[in-house]
Parts: structure tokens; C-alpha cells; sequence
């Protein structure tokens, strides 16, 4: 069955109680008594089916954030549909140790839940426990849904403070640089603030109606292409310090490669590069947890 009970401790106080008058009547043959326990049967019976019709008819939608790494709590976003005529009250959606409570819920509701997954790879789904003691707390009725969300979970980056060696320009492709403004090498565009008027990209900004400038790739900043043998560890932990490394050296504006067994990648920079990277060592290998 998708729904299961769970009784409460005030669920079995009134069981007890329910229980004691029964036999009481039994022995006594008080009509009195048999009225008291012919109500507490049918408030039962009422409180079950009213739990059960407050379940019904919920969608339940998980949006992730940009990016998620192992073993780090990430921010999802949670949407919660009310298909009923009805709104459906006290909700609650866990998912191990996170969990996220909705009193209300008339259409649609949403929240934010904080998810940790364990391992590096790609996960299809989740198991959420969405369950309500709705009416009045005696039982818990909750099942558990599994929701797809096709996620790629990034590798959990190792800081790396030891010293590298890492291949330097890549040598089939040079990047130009200069040490003035005016590189034949974009980096980045993004929103102006207050650059030169010649830094400015014209094409996106009239296409956006809002001013845009480049940014270009310094000679401070060479070309490196990382692989398995820049670092040490098991695989594991190489995979985690190359995210580490990855990560780090975008940030500092060199373009970046990467060589996994046949697979090359050229240097480069960008937000759609970094994901590619990432995401090609979250898959690398015998990835653990590609479905769960």
C-alpha cells in the first residue's frame, strides 16, 4: 500500500483508553459505556479517513540549485501542489535529517529543504517522506514518493596545498595575450560597471538593452591542463582535489583543461566550461552512486 500508519503516543493513549471502556462496557453492560466507546470508535474511524483524504492529490516538485557537491547541504527548492478541492494542513517532507513543514497548503506552496548527497555521480531520483498526523495528532499517515530530479552531483573539492605540477600553455591552441586592455582572448562578459567605453560589447548590449562589457584572458593568468596525475590519493581523492583545482584556478581567471583516460578538454573559462568539467569528474570512472 503507497499509505502507511503510524500511531502516536497520544494515538495510543486513546487506543488504551478506547480498549478499557470496551471491556468495561462488556463486563458492566452499561449502555452508557457502549455509547462513550461507540464515539471514540467512530472519531477514530473518522480521523483515518479524514488523514488519509489530506494526503491525497499532493505533486511534489524538487528544483536544485546551479550546482551540488557531495557531501555538502544544498539548498533545493521545494514545491508542493495541491491537486484537492480542499487545502491540506500540517505537511511534512523529510528527506534523512532535512525536512521542511507546510501548515497550509491551498494550491501550491513552496519552501526551501537543505539536501546532502553522499557520494559523486549521477542521481535520477530522491525518496521523500511527505507525511501529516492531521486531524488531531493521534496517527501519522506518510508515504514515501520518489521524485526525479536528474542531477549530476559534483565531486566534493579537497583543498590541495601541496606544490603542482601542471602542464602549462596548452601547446595546440596558444591563447594571445597581452599586458594592456584589449586581448584577443574573451574570458567572460558580464554587466558594465563603469569600465572603458571600448571594453563594452555592443551586440549583447543592444540586444539586452543593457550595457555589457568583455573581459579578457590576462597574461598573468597562463593556460594549465589538469589530469589524475597532478595529484595523489586514491581516486577518489584525486577526482576531489582536480574539483578543488578546477574551481581555484577559474576563479583566478586561467584557463583551464583537463585529460581523464581518452578524454581531453581544452583550456578555457566560463560558467559552461566549469560545469563541463565538473561534470566529466563526477562521472569519471566506476562512478558511485550514479543511480540510486
Amino acid at each position: 500500500m503507497k499509505y502507511k500508519v503510524k500511531v502516536n503516543r497520544a494515538g495510543l493513549f486513546f487506543i488504551g483508553i478506547s480498549i478499557f471502556l470496551g471491556i468495561s462496557a462488556v463486563n458492566t453492560s452499561n449502555n452508557l459505556l457502549y455509547l462513550v466507546v461507540s464515539f471514540l470508535l467512530s472519531f477514530m474511524l473518522i480521523s483515518g479517513l479524514l488523514s488519509l483524504y489530506n494526503l491525497k492529490g499532493l505533486e511534489v516538485q524538487l528544483i536544485p540549485p546551479r550546482e551540488v557537491y557531495a557531501e555538502r547541504l544544498e539548498r533545493f527548492r521545494i514545491i508542493v501542489k495541491n491537486r484537492k478541492s480542499f487545502p491540506s494542513f500540517t505537511i511534512l517532507v523529510e528527506q534523512g535529517q532535512s525536512r521542511v513543514f507546510f501548515p497550509l497548503i491551498k494550491k501550491e506552496q513552496e519552501e526551501s529543504i537543505a539536501l546532502k548527497f553522499p557520494k559523486r555521480g549521477f542521481y535520477e531520483k530522491i525518496s521523500l517522506k511527505i507525511s501529516s498526523s492531521f486531524p488531531v495528532g493521534l496517527f501519522e499517515r506518510y508515504y514515501v514518493e520518489e521524485i526525479p530530479i536528474r542531477l549530476v552531483v559534483f565531486p566534493k573539492p579537497i583543498t590541495v596545498k601541496q606544490r603542482l605540477t601542471v602542464e602549462g600553455t596548452y601547446k595546440g591552441d596558444l591563447l594571445k595575450t597581452s599586458k594592456k586592455l584589449g586581448y584577443d582572448q574573451i574570458r567572460n562578459v558580464r554587466e558594465y560597471r563603469g569600465e572603458p567605453i571600448k571594453f563594452v560589447h555592443w551586440k549583447l548590449s543592444a540586444k539586452l538593452d543593457k550595457f555589457f562589457v568583455k573581459e579578457f584572458v590576462s597574461e598573468e593568468s597562463p593556460p594549465v591542463v589538469l589530469s589524475l596525475d597532478t595529484v595523489d590519493g586514491d581516486l577518489e581523492e584525486r577526482v576531489s582535489k582536480l574539483s578543488y583545482l578546477v574551481l581555484d584556478f577559474l576563479r583566478r581567471g586561467s584557463p583551464v583543461g583537463l585529460k581523464l583516460g581518452d578524454l581531453f578538454l581544452k583550456p578555457s573559462t566560463g560558467e559552461e566550461h566549469k560545469r563541463r568539467l565538473l561534470t566529466e569528474l563526477a562521472l569519471f570512472g566506476n562512478s558511485p552512486g550514479i543511480r540510486t
